[in-house]
């Protein structure tokens, strides 16, 4: 079984190829000294924070029906600097740090800015709290003590301040007489332990650090729950932030701000989890409405359930006309000022509609954009994640320049928040590319958007991983040709003449793209200057 190992920063991760396991066992020690640091399912990699300085081993073991079936080679790495992990509360930080075998002690340097860094605190532990201080730099050095002062051994980077603390936590109904569980963590962990009330031990664990959901069952409504965000080290796992109690709790709603939009088909295995994802928003004042696309399973079971019991939750049944049918019949429905969409199988982070709109609003804009999650089996990896300064209004035309330039093809509709008005006036097409097509006429009528870095939304490819998106790829060439030159006209027609010429050049770029990987090269290249000619 190969084994590699990789320094990220100040981090060390070791990663295995997939054998089949049930779980796979990581071993990490010093001097021929191992010991289990991990037990780990459902992933072939992990992460460790704070490991000590210097010269390490590890090996990992893969078990199948509790009997060892595979095992890597012993592998060595060297370590050589200092880790830090910041652990805040209101008034004060806690650093976290790697040790130093040998040493006396350790020293807290502190930016001053006019004189840099100057130490000014010393601690003999692994950890050292100060007083919090906004826009402070620090770093941790560890000494020896002699006749002629300390003399330092190794150093810490500049620490990168992650905060690491719950913003808050909430616990709602869910489908069936459920709960459901929710946080919004902000920091850097490998995972979180779910705990209830009284209980030193926890009831769950997720070995997941972006994770926010968690279904609760057979749990009182007057049940206490706590989480703890922890990393993995080479000595098992260390808490590093603490949530607040939180049990059952009712929300008021007023006249909504904000629509978020999901079309819903055939999707009774996993739209409970969307709709509670949408429901454990921080922004109170959200109408959520789901269009029943004609489903035929138990969709609509679900869905009244959720317009049952949640007075914000608005249910639209019509005959199956596809997602931007369905999209649009949501869209005709809205109250709210600005509308978002999401997908029966993704979910959003809870602080999505909160940031997105007073982002919007700040700025006076028309638009709100965030970079995206698409999750795999493999992890994350972030999408839409565009050049510009985040919190500032800009210009539509900055958006068209770059938009489907290499590294930013990706057109997606759910990320965004768009001012409702024009939504109304300019819905999507009934096309199969729906957000190919919709995108960047939208935008062509709009006049400022703002941008914020922070993925909100999450494409998760892991729990339905064959898209609409897939189906159309494998559909025969001519008629996938026709298709997108039906999205490409949509938008060069339909979209704002003042920006005529960004949308020809826009398409253009686009029918380049699909070229490349297309036996109807020619026809492409054909419509492209057809196009871009004004002859459609």
């Amino acid at each position: 079984m190969d084994l590699s190992i990789e320094i990220k920063n100040t981090k060390i991760v070791i990663s295995w190829e997939d054998t089949g396991a049930d779980y796979y066992k990581v071993f990490c020690g010093r001097n021929g000294l191992l010991s289990e640091c991990a037990q780990i399912s459902g992933k072939t990699s992990i992460r460790l924070s704070l490991l000590s300085y210097g010269e390490h081993e590890c090996f990992v073991q893969a078990f199948k029906d509790n009997k060892v079936i595979n095992q890597s080679s012993l592998r060595k790495f060297k370590f050589d600097t200092i880790d830090v992990i910041d652990c805040q509360s209101v008034n004060d930080i806690k650093f976290l740090y790697s040790t130093y075998d040998g040493a006396d002690g350790y020293r807290l340097y502190k930016n001053f800015q006019e004189s840099g860094f100057n130490g000014f605190k010393n601690s003999d532990s692994d950890f050292i709290t100060v007083q919090k201080e906004d826009d402070t730099e620090y770093k941790i050095k560890a000494f020896q003590k002699s006749e002629q002062g300390r003399n330092f051994l190794a150093s810490s980077p500049v620490v990168e301040l992650h905060e690491n603390k719950f913003e808050f936590l909430s616990v709602y109904k869910s489908y069936n007489y459920n709960m459901f569980l929710s946080w919004c963590f902000k920091g850097d962990a490998d995972g979180f332990f779910i705990y209830s009330e009284h209980s030193n031990l926890p009831f769950y664990e997720v070995t997941d650090g972006l994770a926010h959901y968690l279904m609760l069952y057979d749990y009182k409504g007057s049940t206490k729950f706590i989480v703890k965000a922890y990393v993995n080290t080479e000595n098992g796992k260390r808490i590093i932030a603490e949530s607040d109690e939180v049990s059952l709790s009712i929300r008021k709603y007023k006249e909504p701000q904000v629509s978020l939009i999901i079309p819903a088909y055939n999707a009774q295995d996993y739209i409970a989890r969307s709709i509670d994802s949408a429901l454990a928003s921080d922004f109170d004042n959200l109408e959520i409405i789901i269009v029943n696309d004609g489903s035929t399973d138990e969709t609509e079971k679900i869905i009244d359930w959720y317009d049952l019991n949640y007075p914000n939750v608005v249910k639209i049944n019509k005959e199956n006309g596809g997602v931007a049918d369905a999209r649009n019949r949501g869209i005709e429905a809205a109250k709210g000022k600005y509308i978002a969409f999401l997908d029966n199988d993704d979910l959003i982070r809870p602080d999505m509609i909160g940031k997105l709109y007073n982002t919007v609003e700040k700025n006076s804009c028309d638009i709100a954009i965030a970079p995206l999650y698409r999750i795999t089996d493999n992890g994350y990896t972030v999408h839409c994640n565009l050049p510009f300064n985040e919190d500032l209004p800009y210009n539509v035309d900055k958006y068209f320049e770059i938009m489907y330039t290499p590294g930013y093809y990706n057109c997606a509709i759910w990320n965004k928040l768009y001012k409702a008005s024009l939504v109304k006036e300019h819905p999507l097409g009934i096309l199969k590319y729906e957000d190919v097509s919709w995108t960047p006429c939208i935008f062509s009528y709009a006049e400022k958007f703002c941008f914020l870095k922070m993925p909100f939304y999450e494409w998760d490819r892991k729990t339905r991983p064959e898209t609409f998106g897939d189906v159309l790829a494998k559909m025969p060439d001519e008629e996938l040709f026709e298709n997108r030159k039906q999205a490409m006209l949509f938008f060069v027609q339909n979209g704002n003449p003042e920006k005529i010429e960004y949308l020809k050049t826009i398409a253009k770029r686009r029918l380049m793209r699909y070229a490349k990987k297309s036996p109807l090269k020619l026809k492409y290249d054909e419509l492209a200057e057809q196009i871009e000619k004004g002859k459609y």
